[in-house]
């Protein structure tokens, strides 16, 4: 919570300054009752609004804590479900938006869907296993693209990397925009030194 405020100290002059200016106006027109009508109304509003918005920032920094204290070893603790949902707190903490988990029996190989920073829908595959990805999955990736999620950049996230062959697969001349992020590379998104680069948007 302290280092939430320590983060956000720098408005609070303004904010007191604010307040003082208010009621110096407010002593000053004190008995004008329409007018105290419509502050205690806008007041209200405003607050409602200030809730709203400091719980949003309240979520977003201890996403942001959470993502940032967990590193290669607690991921692969975590179960398929879970690898999902951090997967997608990842891609929250990196200015994606509309992130949604979708993951279940039936995802024909969508586990996350989102929106890049740049605008692209994106569709994430992730698997938390103790090998490396081997090279039908990746094709069974591209088939996603292809088919039920045309249009959408993949990025495939594995917490124990891809087989030299998976790597070739995913680099065929496929027509689909992919990615592929293995071990070290999500490493060093955890840690927020580099988030994967999407694949130049293809044409229309």
């Amino acid at each position: 919570m302290w280092a939430f405020v320590r983060r956000h100290r720098d408005g609070w002059p303004w904010v007191v300054l604010g307040l003082l200016a208010l009621g110096t106006w407010l002593s000053a027109n004190a008995d004008r009752p329409l007018l105290w009508a419509a502050l205690g109304a806008a007041g209200l509003a405003g607050a409602v609004v200030l809730v709203w918005w400091l719980r949003r920032r309240w979520a977003a920094w201890r996403e942001q804590r959470s993502v940032a204290r967990t590193d290669l070893s607690g991921v692969d603790l975590m179960t398929g479900t879970e690898f999902e949902a951090f997967v997608a707190s990842l891609l929250r903490t990196h200015g994606y938006r509309q992130v949604e988990v979708v993951g279940g029996a039936s995802d024909g190989g969508a586990d996350v869907r989102a929106r890049a920073p740049d605008g692209r829908a994106v569709v994430v595959q992730c698997k938390r296993w103790r090998r490396p990805v081997p090279p039908n999955e990746v094709r069974a990736f591209v088939g996603t693209l292809s088919g039920s999620h045309r249009g959408f950049t993949g990025v495939f996230v594995a917490s124990r990397g891809f087989t030299d062959a998976a790597v070739r697969e995913a680099g065929a001349g496929h027509d689909a925009a992919l990615t592929l992020v293995g071990r070290e590379d999500l490493a060093l998104w955890m840690r927020g030194e580099r988030a994967p680069e999407l694949p130049p948007a293809r044409a229309a």
